[in-house]
């Protein structure tokens, strides 16, 4: 794909004597959605571990906008436009709602930590400016009720839009959502992918989670693996429909619904 703004070329991660990851290629271009789906040790959450730079490769490159980012770590991959989510959202538990945001802010101060103590004027800029895109974030992820309370104190399903809030903030190119689904309430999930098309913006997205009618719904196309490889990837109804993947995974005519067919 050669407008592609994430590239995995084949995309291998090793541990010990076990193949997590088996010369994946992926390619997602921005403002798509690309979901992923399988088994628990199918390699999913390895393969978004490995384009964040959390794992080493044992073979392949990623790509992010075209330039190479396989030996950059993950906070460096992350001011190049990376955002990534948790099956378990990683906010810092003892600050305020209203701080986690203006916090998402920081990396694009002028200012540093002189300017910052001394409340120079460059510093104050930046903070004014960083209270004005808070605000256009709550616009859209509707947390504002919640700007002063801790995120220890939130339920789950408040945490997770907050987390999506979080990320929205830092404007990525790149999206890579681990179970966003996961632990939330049929209500909240009926609405989580609403939620996903706002804070996206013209960002690529690529989303894994087992609630296969949530993804089925969200994406544009998506890539089915098994035992660290790909199956099947394209658009929804081929790969759910696929005799491998029914075969392998999602049990016989389970999810012949998802797609309003039959097979």
């Amino acid at each position: 794909m050669r407008d592609a703004v994430l590239e995995a070329r084949d995309v291998s991660v090793v541990f010990g004597g076990i193949v997590a990851v088996d010369s994946v290629r992926l390619a997602v271009a921005p403002g798509e959605i690309v979901g992923i789906i399988g088994p628990n040790g199918a390699g999913k959450t390895t393969l978004l571990n490995a384009l964040c730079g959390f794992v080493d490769l044992a073979g392949g490159v990623v790509l992010l906008g075209g330039d190479e980012v396989t030996a950059l770590p993950p906070y460096r991959r992350a001011r190049l436009g990376l955002g990534r989510s948790f099956q378990d959202a990683r906010l810092f538990p003892g600050l305020t709602v209203r701080e986690v945001l203006l916090g998402a802010q920081h990396p694009a101060f002028r200012s540093g930590v002189f300017s910052e103590g001394l409340r120079l004027p460059l510093a104050r800029h930046d903070e004014r400016d960083a209270i004005t895109a808070v605000g256009d974030v709550l616009e859209l992820v509707d947390v504002a009720r919640y700007l002063d309370h801790r995120v220890a104190d939130l339920s789950f399903g408040t945490t997770r839009a907050v987390e999506l809030a979080w990320l929205a903030a830092r404007r990525p190119r790149v999206l890579l959502l681990d179970e966003p689904a996961a632990g939330l309430q049929q209500s909240e999930v009926a609405v989580l992918g609403d939620l996903i098309r706002r804070i996206r913006g013209d960002a690529a997205v690529v989303v894994i989670d087992h609630d296969v009618p949530f993804v089925a719904g969200l994406v544009d196309r998506l890539v089915a693996m098994d035992l660290g490889r790909v199956v099947v990837e394209g658009d929804v109804g081929h790969v759910l429909h696929h005799p491998d993947v029914l075969a392998s995974y999602l049990g016989g005519r389970r999810y012949a619904d998802v797609t309003g067919s039959d097979t």
